[in-house]
């Protein structure tokens, strides 16, 4: 075997393994004996020229190398499912299985009126979504679990195995409720909005970093969030019972629980967001996954607002 190159069946075998975190248990769920395995990894470690992962009393730790190489390994895995797919949908006529990842906004507009129409154009197609933020979205897009994700464009550095298609864009904007003290005033400073209670959703999303990008850019101090929750539903109901700002998209006051809303003018707050279908690299999908993504693209041609 050439330097550089893997083994495809220990590169499995070795993913399988960093996922599990434990030789043992990774063993029975691959169905081969634990010193074949344990073997396996020793002969991919060969061929690496390093340790990819150390064995101790609980299980395995991976080195930094064999947490890069994990990485590499996921989408490798997933490229191969893909293509096993398509091959398996292009040769018996099936519809197949597409499994979507979809950002807060989409849940409400667009994502639900593309596979409306695929359900009549192709009901030979079966579509489940799953939704979330854009990080748990992403981890399951580059593991395999998801054919692609309709979302925020991840941020640079952040996507080096993801390819993105723009869709639309819209602005992130502080909203509260109709009655809370800064709404119908115009040109609302940000320090003084930075000093009231604030709703937001967990650090690592990016609406909540933007945010934080954007006061800190300000030379301000980030909002500390009285309530912090991972649904945009809860958040858009808090902020209708009490005097509390969020930092969302506009396109959410269109939703059922955002129309009792409205926008709070701070301008120095605003922060864009283009957002579109996020593929693994390079761009890959099975025939059922490229019927979605061309409706999607279609309604969203029509409306580039999201």
């Amino acid at each position: 075997m050439e330097r550089g190159s893997f083994d495809l069946r220990l590169l499995g075998y070795f993913f399988r393994t960093a996922q599990v975190g434990n030789i043992t248990r990774a063993a029975g769920e691959l169905n081969v004996a634990q010193p074949t395995l344990s073997k396996a990894l020793k002969l991919l470690e060969a061929q690496v020229g390093t340790p990819l992962l150390e064995r101790h009393a609980h299980g395995i730790t991976l080195t930094p190398i064999g947490q890069r190489l994990a990485e590499h390994a996921g989408v490798v895995m997933a490229q191969v499912r893909d293509a096993a797919d398509e091959i398996a949908q292009l040769r018996e006529g099936q519809g197949g299985q597409v499994t979507i990842g979809a950002g807060p906004s989409w849940v409400r507009r667009k994502l639900p009126e593309a596979i409306s129409r695929i359900s009549v154009q192709r009901p030979d197609v079966r579509v489940e979504v799953q939704t979330g933020f854009d990080i748990s979205l992403l981890d399951a897009l580059t593991s395999g679990a998801l054919d692609f994700v309709v979302a925020e464009r991840p941020l640079e550095g952040e996507s080096a195995n993801l390819e993105f298609r723009f869709l639309t864009t819209d602005d992130l904007v502080c909203v509260a409720r109709p009655e809370h003290p800064l709404a119908g005033r115009e040109n609302v400073e940000a320090e003084e909005a930075l000093g009231l209670v604030w709703a937001l959703p967990p650090e690592t999303t990016l609406a909540r970093r933007k945010l934080d990008g954007r006061v800190i850019s300000l030379g301000l101090t980030p909002p500390v969030a009285n309530v912090v929750s991972a649904s945009p539903t809860f958040l858009l109901t808090h902020a209708t019972l009490t005097d509390c700002l969020i930092y969302t998209t506009r396109s959410q006051l269109l939703s059922p629980e955002g129309s009792r809303l409205v926008q709070i003018d701070v301008p120095k707050l605003v922060t864009n967001r283009e957002a579109g279908i996020i593929f693994r690299k390079p761009g890959l999908l099975t025939p059922a996954a490229r019927a979605v993504a061309d409706v999607l693209i279609e309604e969203c041609q029509v409306d580039p607002f999201n």
